[in-house]
């Protein structure tokens, strides 16, 4: 049988066992460990100053990077977010307003406006994240978006810092990445800090 199909389908059984575990967490729970994670990382990372960073909106009982966005506006700091575009492309957007967000087809807000911003430009971009697998490479929804997107800077010296914020649970202790999957360079948990060089 072929290695990547046993792979994508090693995946897909991580991807439901980790998302069936956070989407039972209730709406306090997830929101207090999304603040007790992003203390954690604020301590290591200063991400509430750095100059330009790329976060996401969270959806479906992700750790929530809401905090960390208000306190960039209000130190006026460039914040980025994902927006989809056709043939599964993705930008970063920086928007002019944040209270005119759109839903994208999957469901999850976006910039309805605002201007782009090159993944080079950042200093450090957050990656939403389903699972982080024992070497740091990231486990996502399946379409690609992010591998895609970061694949032209991944070998740049001067790259962003990859970023993720998961729940403890969403550390999997297994080698699952597939050759075009995402290493992530630090991972925060709630429990633990995971750096992958």
């Amino acid at each position: 049988m072929n290695w990547l199909l046993v792979n994508s389908s090693v995946k897909a059984k991580y991807r439901n066992s980790v998302l069936q575990k956070r989407n039972v967490l209730g709406l306090t729970e997830a929101l207090n460990l999304s603040n007790t994670i992003l203390k954690i990382a604020e301590l290591e990372l200063n991400l509430s100053t750095i100059k330009t960073l790329g976060s996401y909106f969270s959806s479906k009982n992700e750790v929530n990077p809401e905090i960390l966005t208000h306190k960039r506006l209000k130190k006026n700091l460039l914040t980025t977010f994902p927006r989809v575009g056709p043939n599964h492309s993705m930008h970063l957007i920086a928007p002019q307003n944040l209270k005119r967000l759109c839903k994208n087809k999957y469901g999850i807000f976006e910039p309805s406006d605002g201007y782009e911003i090159h993944p080079i430009d950042h200093e450090i971009i957050i990656i939403p994240t389903v699972g982080v697998d024992k070497n740091g490479y990231r486990l996502g929804y399946g379409g690609g978006y992010y591998d895609r997107f970061l694949e032209s800077v991944i070998q740049n010296k001067n790259r962003p810092l990859l970023v993720g914020l998961i729940y403890d649970f969403q550390f999997i202790d297994d080698s699952i990445n597939e050759p075009h999957d995402l290493k992530l360079d630090i991972v925060f948990s709630e429990l633990q800090i995971k750096k992958f060089s």
